[in-house]
C-alpha cells in the first residue's frame, strides 16, 4: 500500500511566497500579486517585521472591497452603474492600507505532519484556498489547493496509465 504524503511535502516555504507589510498599500499588493500569479499564486500573505505571516490578502477579498456596499442583495437589482463607478472604485481602494482589508492568518492552520486529507478537509470545510503550516508553532510555510491538485493529478494519471 503506498504511503500518503503529508502537509510539508507539498507546502510552498515561507520564503517563496509573495508577502507585502501590513502598511503597504493595496495597489503594491495588487502589483506583487499580478507578477506571482505566473508560478500559481492566488494571494500575498502579510508579514510582520520579523517576516511572520500575520494575514492573507486574496483575490476574493479584493472582489470583495469593490462590491457596492449598498448593494443587500446576491441578485443584481440595478440595472447600470453611474459611468466611472469600477474604475473610481478600484482607484479608491488601491489607496488603503492592506491592514485594512487583510483577512487574518490565525484563522485555519495545519501542521507541517498533518495528512493531506486533514488540509483537505479543512479547505473544502472554510471555504478556503491556502492554508498556512505551522512548524513547531511557527508558520513555516503555506499549503495552496494548487499543489493538492497537482497531488491528485499525479496520483491519478499514474494510476490509470499502468
Amino acid at each position: 500500500m503506498p504511503h500518503d504524503k503529508i502537509v510539508h511535502d507539498l507546502m510552498i516555504p515561507l520564503n517563496k511566497c509573495p508577502a507585502v507589510l501590513p502598511n503597504d498599500t493595496v495597489q503594491r499588493a495588487i502589483t506583487l500579486l499580478k507578477k506571482a500569479a505566473a508560478s500559481g499564486h492566488q494571494c500575498v500573505l502579510v508579514v510582520d517585521e520579523d517576516g511572520q505571516p500575520i494575514g492573507i490578502l486574496s483575490r476574493r477579498v479584493l472582489l470583495q472591497i469593490l462590491e457596492p456596499k449598498f448593494v443587500v442583495t446576491d441578485r443584481w437589482a440595478l440595472p447600470v452603474f453611474w459611468s466611472g463607478f469600477f474604475t473610481d472604485k478600484c482607484k479608491a481602494e488601491a489607496q488603503k492600507k492592506v491592514k485594512e482589508i487583510m483577512r487574518p492568518i490565525n484563522l485555519q492552520t495545519v501542521e507541517a505532519d498533518d495528512p493531506i486529507i486533514k488540509a483537505v478537509h479543512m479547505m473544502v470545510n472554510n471555504h478556503v484556498g491556502l492554508l498556512p503550516v505551522l512548524k513547531e508553532g511557527k508558520v513555516a510555510g503555506v499549503l495552496r489547493l494548487h499543489e493538492i491538485f497537482q497531488e491528485i493529478a499525479g496520483l491519478v494519471t499514474d494510476l490509470y496509465e499502468k
